[in-house]
């Protein structure tokens, strides 16, 4: 049985990816520790009134939206890897799996993008409620 070739270039690539997205990762969870933890984020959510508590939780939404486009970024350039990788082509052509490879990692960039546009659009809710109690007060 003939055992197939991986290149060399793109798992290099792959595992530089891998890891930059654990920097990525370690470095928006430090951040996200000055703002609210989602232990926070449930409780503010139904109790939030004042300007302060609105752009806190805005302020969640935009690092979830900032983590969330790093990481539909990472899977697009893995798509893009797969896509070019005769072995990764070749596999999902004959066998039909698209578990692993260019259409698994399209699919998670794509949601992923949509669910960083939802963040952003809660996040700009919360500034919007929290000009409205400002403006109350």
């Amino acid at each position: 049985m003939k055992r197939p070739r991986f290149n060399l270039l793109a798992m290099l690539t792959i595992a530089s990816l891998v890891l930059s997205s654990f920097a990525a990762s370690s470095a928006a969870d430090s951040a996200q520790n000055k703002t609210i933890s989602k232990k926070e984020l449930k409780v503010l959510l139904t109790t939030a009134k004042e300007p302060a508590e609105h752009r806190k939780i805005a302020e969640y939404y935009r690092q979830q939206a900032q983590r969330l486009s790093a990481s539909s970024k990472q899977h697009a350039q893995m798509a893009e890897i797969y896509a070019k990788d005769p072995v990764y082509k070749s596999r999902e052509s004959k066998t039909g799996d698209t578990a692993m490879g260019a259409n698994h990692c399209r699919k998670w960039a794509k949601l992923e993008a949509e669910e960083a546009k939802e963040a952003e659009s809660l996040a700009a809710l919360h500034e919007n409620m929290a000009k409205a109690a400002e403006q109350k007060q």
